[in-house]
């Protein structure tokens, strides 16, 4: 699957209501031959998601193969078991990373 397609499945899945106490940017790095990266600013309750490049400050950032993003996604594995098995890779402060779990997949396969 197509990094951007990806990204576009999580603008589709965000739910302002879980974002509006939170204020923080997130790089969100997909590697391989179709990735990319994306800056998220989510400032309470809104969601931009840009372009960036791989390097770009953030408060915290995730880096993941595009194949392993679709299985999250999908619910073929849970990001839990990414991040301890090192599929996932989150820099930054790992608490808000966490706080993705409910803006985007709504008590989901995070």
């Amino acid at each position: 699957m197509q990094a951007t397609n990806t990204i576009e499945e999580l603008k589709r899945r965000f739910r302002p209501e879980a974002a509006r106490n939170l204020t923080a940017t997130y790089l969100i790095h997909v590697k391989g031959p179709n990735g990319g990266a994306w800056l998220t600013a989510i400032k309470e309750g809104t969601c931009d998601i840009m372009e960036s490049a791989p390097g770009a400050p953030a408060d915290c950032t995730i880096a993941i193969e595009g194949d392993d993003l679709e299985a999250i996604l999908s619910g073929r594995m849970s990001a839990m078991t990414a991040a301890l098995s090192g599929v996932l890779q989150i820099g930054g402060e790992l608490g808000l990373a966490m706080q993705l779990v409910p803006i985007f997949f709504d008590g989901g396969p995070f």
